[in-house]
């Protein structure tokens, strides 16, 4: 992902998402740019982890069709 991909105005970064709109503002942080590269990172941390259960899932169903 890239700050390229944000629409930044003022404090707050909108972008879309899977069809879902994400606001993005600086809160605690000293920017909005470095709101949304922890966003980034956060978001990238979920996608991984729902990749990994995912294929947990997927080698569970062929042992099972393995076994059967």
């Amino acid at each position: 992902m890239s700050l390229r991909d944000w629409d930044i105005v003022g404090g707050v970064a909108l972008r879309q998402v899977n069809g879902q709109q994400i606001t993005v503002t600086a809160g605690s942080f000293t920017s909005v740019e470095a709101a949304i590269k922890d966003w980034e990172a956060r978001e990238a941390v979920r996608q991984r982890q729902s990749v990994e259960n995912l294929g947990r899932l997927v080698t569970v169903a062929l042992n099972r069709i393995v076994r059967s």
